[in-house]
């Protein structure tokens, strides 16, 4: 299939053969296309530093591409969800914490937040037992929601800044930083790379809530196919840029809680992922995005978004496919005639903790008197069978926390 060319490309390739007719013809066929989808949302492309003064509705050609990637992108999340269901519970659990951990420092890592997968993990183990919360406390919740399919819906403008609110004020350290007009920043931002400026948000408050009043608009117009929705609104958030900091992670994030409510969960929380694998592709799409001679047509950048969304799906189905196959080994494991079935029992939850929860914090006694819904009493005598034959030994005194020896790991990970 040949490869859908942007605009841009059109006029770059015309201006080498000093002719501009085709390029004019193109876009002329593009925007009159009766198949075109307009969105609503004006645009001002930026060039040489600073937005133009020319003015685009942003639109696109639903083209065979973009038919074919949804195809791909529905299909591959049904089969996630069907590797998904073939896992345990546990498992299913460890590996949507362990993604979600993934999910959070990969968007910290884009904006270059500091942070590890310790730090994100502990605040998950403090928020799950109601304890304090921990730093990124508040991104976490956000998406914890996902999991018992809670999402927060865009309805009018002040929506934008309650997720503001509960995704990253509390990770603002600079006073400067924090918004100074009603809702929004009140003066001009820009973003820099180096000392070269890439991008500049809307010049005003006033010019940021007409912008994100279209956005809601668009975001809730059922006659616009979801996904391209979807993408159009992410590069049209980034594109407002309505806050002085954190504007990238809250546009991560609503495209992450849109996704979850058309795709599967797992799909939908690799999307920050998926862009730390595929950076070039991804800032090349909102480049092109936004270049003049590209007048506004969304069309190639819905394509970049969506192969990006179905690389991240690949990612996730190689883990489910070897997390499977480890799961094989652990029921040969497990399945011991010399072993009591509650210890069998406890025996196969370590092993899912430990091929689907490498970052996630550890399960301790009390946790496992939980997960296996007998007494400690009980459990203490599993768990004391099972470190006397060699299977798990003491972790950690205060809690408990036992965990698999190395000769059964070992023999668990073995190619």
């Amino acid at each position: 299939m040949e490869k859908y060319k942007n605009l841009k490309s059109v006029y770059y390739e015309n201006i080498s053969n000093n002719s501009m007719d085709k390029y004019k013809e193109t876009v002329n066929s593009r925007k009159n296309n009766e198949l075109s989808i307009y969105t609503g949302l004006i645009m001002s492309p930026f060039k040489r530093e600073f937005r133009t003064k020319e003015q685009f509705e942003i639109f696109y050609l639903p083209s065979v591409q973009i038919y074919r990637l949804q195809e791909d992108i529905d299909s591959l999340s049904k089969t996630i969800e069907k590797m998904m269901s073939q896992l345990p519970q546990v498992a299913q659990t460890q590996l949507f914490f362990n993604n979600l951990i993934d999910e959070v420092q990969s968007t910290n890592d884009i904006e270059g937040v500091r942070s590890s997968r310790e730090e994100i993990s502990l605040t998950i183990d403090k928020l799950m037992k109601n304890n304090k919360n921990g730093r990124f406390s508040g991104l976490v919740k956000l998406y914890l929601k996902f999991q018992e399919n809670k999402y927060n819906t865009i309805h009018e403008v002040k929506d934008f800044r309650d997720i503001w609110n509960e995704l990253v004020s509390d990770e603002i350290e600079k006073a400067d930083d924090m918004p100074d007009g009603k809702l929004f920043r009140k003066e001009g931002e820009v973003i820099n790379s180096g000392e070269r400026i890439i991008h500049r948000g809307d010049a005003s408050e006033d010019e940021i809530i007409s912008h994100l009043s279209s956005l809601v608009t668009e975001m809730n117009d059922e006659n616009i196919p979801s996904l391209p929705k979807c993408f159009v609104a992410h590069y049209y958030y980034e594109y407002i840029h309505p806050f002085y900091d954190g504007n990238g992670r809250t546009g991560r994030f609503i495209a992450c809680s849109y996704l979850s409510r058309k795709l599967d969960m797992m799909s939908a929380i690799n999307f920050s992922s998926a862009i730390v694998q595929n950076k070039d592709l991804y800032y090349k799409a909102f480049t092109d995005m936004s270049n003049p001679y590209n007048q506004g047509e969304a069309t190639s950048f819905i394509i970049s978004m969506m192969r990006l969304l179905k690389k991240g799906q690949y990612s996730i189905i190689e883990k489910l496919d070897d997390g499977i196959k480890k799961m094989m080994i652990a029921s040969k494991l497990t399945d011991n005639d010399e072993l009591s079935d509650l210890a069998q029992n406890v025996l196969y939850i370590f092993c899912q903790k430990e091929i689907f929860g490498n970052y996630v914090g550890a399960i301790t006694d009390v946790d496992m008197v939980g997960i296996t819904e007998v007494s400690r009493y009980l459990l203490n005598k599993a768990l004391d069978e099972l470190e006397e034959k060699g299977f798990i030994k003491l972790i950690s005194g205060n809690p408990k926390v036992h965990g698999l020896t190395d000769d059964i790991k070992g023999k668990l990970f073995e190619d």
